[in-house]
C-alpha cells in the first residue's frame, strides 16, 4: 500500500486560525443551494439518483 506524500505546512506570515465561527462566514462562491425536501430524498436514496 501507498504512503500519503508528506506535504509542509506553507509559511505564510500573514495567516491565521479561524474560529469556527470565522470559518462559518467564508463564502468561496454567491451560489445558494436550497435544501428541499425532495432534494433530501434524493440525497438520502443514493449517487444514482442525482
Amino acid at each position: 500500500m501507498k504512503r500519503p506524500l508528506q506535504i509542509a505546512p506553507p509559511e505564510l506570515k500573514s495567516a491565521r486560525k479561524l474560529s469556527p465561527m470565522e470559518l462559518n462566514g467564508v463564502k468561496f462562491t454567491d451560489r445558494h443551494t436550497l435544501l428541499t425536501p425532495e432534494l433530501l430524498e434524493k440525497m438520502k436514496s443514493g449517487p444514482a439518483a442525482r
